[in-house]
């Protein structure tokens, strides 16, 4: 457990903003924030989608008009002009319908595909830029959960959308217009039945917006569940703890599957609905089209046309009755992304902020105070100075906020009160790119990423040449090492680098300090993991690293920090001892007693 989870974090006092914890947004919102942001640069694809929908519905109504002049003409004895007009017609309107259909399903996916993408982009580079405090607070896989299973939601509702409330909307239009031409009457008939079904499906969605939202809500519990469990697999297997672990995925997932139930109940309601409208209206037509055919007010050919017509129309309405489900799902899921997309940044760099201008590297805490919640203080008043290129050590029991003044220089975290300055400069007042391109930071956990050596050597400077890559891994002790590997500076270092030992990542992360190069250097208890013989080879190339920068240096292993400029001994947020290690053990005060009992068992 590193320092910092030992430390009070932002993670104990709120979590990130779920479907429950904020007002809802209007569905008008909602959809206009999607529309401007994200939808509308496609707007071209959009309305050739939308021309080709036009096709398709218009051959929709062709088809009960050409069943119409079939008929009437057999009737009529014009056999053999239907024989030579009514096949070819058939098949150019089914050709024409079928190519049309086909372009915009393809169009219509691949603008859903491209909307969605761009969104997951944005998403990520939203928690990418987000201050630390936000990205600590969930699991990673309740953010996961957003960008993969909230998106699947959006682009689904933005295919059915697109082919629904377009196409089907245009189909249902054209074949009431045909109907109309076709029978006025009956047509009043249909129309008058209908409408009957929308209030019910209205308020079906509206159910579905709130069972979506709980449902994603708990899929992210699920998938970072599921990432606990795989991440945390050796202590699991070591404390013998498989069982309590399948009972706690078995609930979870049945907890999902009652959530999907719920949802896909809903959903079902909706076809059952229309279905008996359906049937009331086909009844309707039958009983109303029989009485007048036996009164001569049409022709045999008319009715079969109109029943068509109307056969045609059940599935675009269906259709159209289950979008408001789809919809309300997906709006559910667009808060939840519009929640990630819209979180307020703290650390930011003012307005017009100049760079910071490093000459020398000094450092200086001038009344610094900080707590996550405004009441209490993890850090009380701190004042003290680093001269440039001095080594300074903080010690003192865990949680005493040693951590915390790590992540205040270069502003994970800004301090409550007080200033911090590095050669005279407010570190608040310059901008943070320039703070941070001048601090250098090797901690506990050596972060390695899923790439190269040599790319994560170059983290530290990107665009490096393989000579200075190399350079900064002899500096670092890791050359050699690195070219008894299978390929050298070329091989794969695997998930947060589970292919090397600790001994390695943490010298590979000393590498990417080098490469940087950067004036300030913070350790974070960098050899704290190690067993004694990496922690040697890591020390010899960590004292390489200090040469010239100034270092702030968390350590519990005292021994480690014995020869530094200057020692600062904390306990409760505060500085209760300064100096020396020879002048702190002749004090005889707490740091004497740590040494005592690191290095004498306490006795």
């Amino acid at each position: 457990m590193t320092s910092q989870q030992r430390e009070k974090s932002p993670a104990d006092q709120e979590s990130f903003p779920s479907f429950e914890d904020r007002a809802t947004q209007s569905p008008k919102y909602l959809t206009r924030r999607l529309w401007q942001g994200w939808v509308r640069r496609y707007f071209t694809k959009l309305a050739w989608t939308f021309l080709l929908m036009a096709i398709v519905a218009g051959t929709a109504s062709a088809y009960p008009l050409l069943t119409r002049y079939i008929f009437n003409a057999l009737a009529d004895g014009r056999a053999a002009e239907v024989i030579w007009l009514a096949p070819p017609a058939i098949i150019v309107l089914a050709l024409v319908k079928g190519v049309a259909l086909f372009m915009q399903t393809v169009q219509v996916n691949a603008l859903a595909l491209r909307v969605t993408t761009d969104l997951q982009k944005d998403m990520a580079k939203s928690l990418i830029e987000a201050d630390l405090a936000v990205v600590t607070r969930e699991p990673a896989g309740a953010f996961m959960s957003r960008i993969m299973n909230d998106l699947n939601l959006v682009r689904e509702a933005f295919v059915r959308l697109a082919n629904n409330l377009v196409r089907d909307v245009l189909t249902v239009f054209v074949l009431i217009g045909a109907m109309l031409w076709l029978d006025w009457l009956m047509t009043l008939v249909v129309m008058a039945v209908y409408p009957l079904a929308m209030q019910p499906i209205i308020r079906i969605g509206n159910r579905q917006r709130k069972a979506s939202g709980n449902l994603q809500a708990h899929m992210e519990g699920v998938t970072s569940l599921l990432a606990e469990t795989l991440q945390g697999a050796r202590m699991v297997k070591a404390y013998q703890m498989e069982s309590s672990e399948i009972n706690r995925t078995k609930g979870a997932f049945d907890g999902l599957y009652q959530r999907l139930v719920g949802l896909l109940t809903g959903r079902a309601k909706i076809d059952p609905i229309l279905e008996v409208v359906g049937g009331i209206a086909v009844g309707g037509v039958v009983a109303l089209a029989s009485w007048r055919v036996a009164a001569g007010d049409m022709q045999v050919g008319d009715v079969i046309a109109f029943i068509t017509t109307l056969i045609l129309l059940v599935q675009p309405i269906r259709g159209i009755g289950t979008l408001n489900a789809v919809t309300q799902e997906a709006l559910a899921a667009a808060e939840r992304i519009l929640t990630l997309l819209d979180i307020p940044r703290q650390i930011t760099s003012p307005a017009g902020a100049p760079e910071l201008a490093v000459s020398k590297g000094e450092i200086s805490f001038e009344g610094v105070s900080f707590s996550y919640d405004n009441d209490t203080k993890i850090l009380d008043d701190i004042s003290f100075q680093a001269v440039a290129g001095q080594t300074v050590a903080l010690v003192g029991p865990s949680g005493a906020g040693k951590t915390t003044i790590i992540n205040l220089l270069p502003r994970f975290f800004d301090a409550t009160q007080g200033s911090i300055l590095i050669d005279g400069q407010n570190i608040s007042h310059v901008t943070t790119e320039s703070l941070r391109r001048n601090i250098a930071l090797v901690g506990q956990d050596a972060i390695l990423f899923d790439d190269t050596v040599a790319a994560n050597i170059a983290f530290g400077k990107p665009g490096a040449s393989r000579e200075e890559i190399e350079a900064a891994a002899k500096a670092a002790a890791a050359h050699d090492f690195i070219g008894d590997l299978p390929n050298g500076y070329d091989t794969e270092v695997g998930e947060m680098g589970n292919r090397l030992s600790g001994g390695q990542r943490q010298r590979i992360s000393i590498a990417r300090a080098m490469l940087k190069d950067a004036p300030i250097l913070l350790l974070d208890e960098a050899t704290a993991a190690l067993d004694a013989e990496s922690e040697k080879q890591v020390q010899t190339a960590l004292a390489a690293l200090q040469k010239g920068r100034t270092t702030l240096v968390v350590a519990h292993r005292l021994a480690t920090v014995r020869d530094a400029s200057q020692i600062l001994v904390m306990e409760g947020g505060k500085i209760t001892e300064y100096g020396t290690h020879d002048n702190l053990t002749a004090a005889n005060g707490l740091y004497a007693r740590l040494c005592n009992l690191q290095f004498f068992g306490g006795a």
